[in-house]
């Protein structure tokens, strides 16, 4: 087959879960002998730091920029010519490759008009992998305009302006997309997204996935004579809704309720830095700061290494998360997962089984499934083995890729 990927974003300019998807489904095609074709924009890029191959082309815009001061100009003066850009590259694209199939990825921060012209030009053959909530958020723009400015340079013309912006927003019809195959991540994803407006002609549940050879496992607990040394880890975002302030509440309770002076959290990740500087106080007023280390975002290569320094992986999302990718990089690398119910995580995990499970935004609920970790090294051991089974099982990226290959030729085939 020949395959062209649609997305807004590919790394390494974007580090993000679903971003690697993109990267590891197109890469593990061209293993299995497609030719596949990466169109993506130019967020990040920096020409003399990636070196991209012939197959991923960096040639759309953004809609909106990312933390731009000039996006309000960029709206009246450059939004029109950057669609119409797009558009013509895409359709180049289109006509030079002339893919059988076509896999639309993230569309965020993308004009739906691009969709809109696959389906028109490749009618039957595009499928979306859909793992984010991008159809059932307005234009980027509507968000940039309904939010306070960032400073006094911004405030006062985006003040002026938005009445005027939003007035030309309202008046612009979203492009009608049909959705003709739609492929989630998760059954929750699908389920939500249905009860969001979004009417797919077809679905198909397949189920996200890591590259779990990455993720070396240690067969040997590390802390099997101490008990009560354990060291906890948290990775993502730095932003409310990652519920980071939930696992540094429970840590509190366990050193200052239980006891547990020799227990640490590392939280790995940034973020919003309002949220970032409320951690940070957080840790000094539950007097726990030398018991807790914050680590910048890392680069997936690095991972790996930092999963291993841990015995307990904390997801302590409070949104409903699509899937929750760090769960199988925690539990391919022989962590122990204690995890919200929220969202995509509960058809990942499940409760005594392979991991433990507490209320989004329950500290208490996530310190006393801790308390049971730390007192029993069989529990441990019972589910960092199931844990590790079902990372292999279920969500391995090779597995992942046979069945969106498998999608893609049941499409092309008709």
């Amino acid at each position: 087959m020949r395959v062209l990927f649609l997305s807004n974003f590919y790394p390494p300019a974007n580090r993000g879960g679903y971003a690697q998807w993109c990267q590891e489904v197109a890469e593990g095609l061209r293993n299995q002998g497609h030719e596949v074709l990466v169109l993506t924009s130019d967020h990040g890029y920096v020409e003399k730091q990636i070196h991209d191959p012939a197959w991923i082309r960096r040639k759309l815009k953004l809609e909106m920029d990312m933390i731009s001061l000039r996006n309000s100009l960029l709206f009246f003066t450059r939004r029109k010519s950057r669609e119409k850009e797009n558009l013509i590259r895409l359709q180049q694209i289109l006509e030079e490759f002339m893919p059988n199939a076509v896999l639309i990825w993230g569309m965020w921060n993308l004009s739906l008009s691009l969709a809109a012209l696959v389906e028109k030009l490749k009618p039957g053959l595009v499928a979306y992998y859909m793992g984010d909530y991008w159809p059932s958020l307005p234009n980027q723009f509507v968000f940039y305009w309904q939010a306070p400015a960032r400073n006094w340079i911004t405030g006062i013309p985006k003040l002026l302006l938005r009445p005027i912006a939003l007035r030309i927003l309202s008046g612009e019809e979203r492009p009608v997309l049909h959705f003709e195959h739609v492929i989630f991540p998760t059954i929750f994803m699908r389920d939500e997204l249905l009860r969001k407006g979004l009417s797919p002609k077809e679905t198909k549940i397949i189920l996200g996935a890591v590259d779990t050879n990455r993720y070396e496992y240690r067969k040997n607990e590390s802390n099997a004579q101490n008990t009560e040394s354990l060291s906890l880890l948290f990775v993502g975002r730095l932003t409310p809704e990652k519920g980071v302030h939930t696992a540094i509440e429970a840590l509190s309770y366990l050193v200052h309720q239980r006891g547990y002076h020799q227990i640490k959290l590392i939280i790995v990740g940034g973020g919003e830095p309002d949220y970032e500087d409320y951690l940070h106080r957080l840790t000094r007023k539950e007097k726990v700061e030398h018991v807790v280390t914050f680590i910048s975002a890392q680069p997936k290569e690095v991972m790996p290494a930092l999963y291993h320094q841990a015995d307990i992986f904390l997801f302590t999302s409070i949104w409903p998360e699509p899937f929750g990718r760090v769960l199988i990089e925690a539990m391919a690398s022989g962590l122990v997962v204690v995890g919200a119910t929220s969202g995509g995580a509960v058809e990942i995990l499940v409760e005594n089984e392979n991991a433990l499970l507490f209320s989004p935004g329950d500290s208490i609920g996530l310190a006393m499934q801790l308390v049971r970790l730390i007192e029993s090294p069989s529990l441990r051991r019972k589910l960092r083995e199931a844990g590790r089974e079902t990372a292999i099982a279920k969500f391995d990226i090779q597995r992942m890729t046979t069945e969106i290959e498998a999608y893609l030729q049941k499409i092309v085939t008709g």
